[in-house]
């Protein structure tokens, strides 16, 4: 897992990115607002890191995308800052985590056009047996 907090130009965002069960890479962003204090971002990933992340899942189904697993090898200090130094310069929002995030916001735009039909079709089929109730009561003579 991997959490990077960043500041989007308006408001302080983080990005998470982390393997699910199947290993399936998937990857949200979470507003915070204003700037974080430290005991904000421990109070998000103490309490609902793992709400998001469920929701995640129930939101969008796997990606197809395949984490890459690394071998658990203990690592050289000296390299290891090297590499933080490196990660640091790249940018903030990967190819991968960018299809990731594209590809929930359409399954959510998916589900809410679906819904949406749904509510405006269910509002017709009403207002027709209104219509239909008034024409009756009106060759009743009532």
């Amino acid at each position: 897992m991997k959490m990077t907090v960043y500041f989007d130009g308006t408001f302080w965002c983080a990005l998470i990115e982390y393997s699910d069960t199947k290993q399936h890479y998937r990857a949200f962003r979470y507003v915070f607002g204003k700037e974080p204090k430290t005991a904000d971002i421990i109070t998000f990933i103490g309490k609902d890191l793992t709400i998001w992340m469920k929701r995640q899942e129930e939101i969008s189904p796997a990606t197809s995308i395949l984490e890459i697993q690394s071998s658990p090898k203990k690592q050289n200090p000296k390299r290891m800052q090297r590499e933080l130094n490196c990660a640091k310069k790249q940018p903030i929002v990967s190819t991968k985590t960018q299809l990731a995030l594209q590809k929930t916001h359409d399954l959510v735009k998916q589900k809410r056009k679906t819904a949406k039909k749904k509510k405006q079709r269910a509002l017709a089929t009403y207002k027709y047996q209104l219509k239909q109730e008034k024409r009756h009561q009106k060759k009743k003579g009532h």
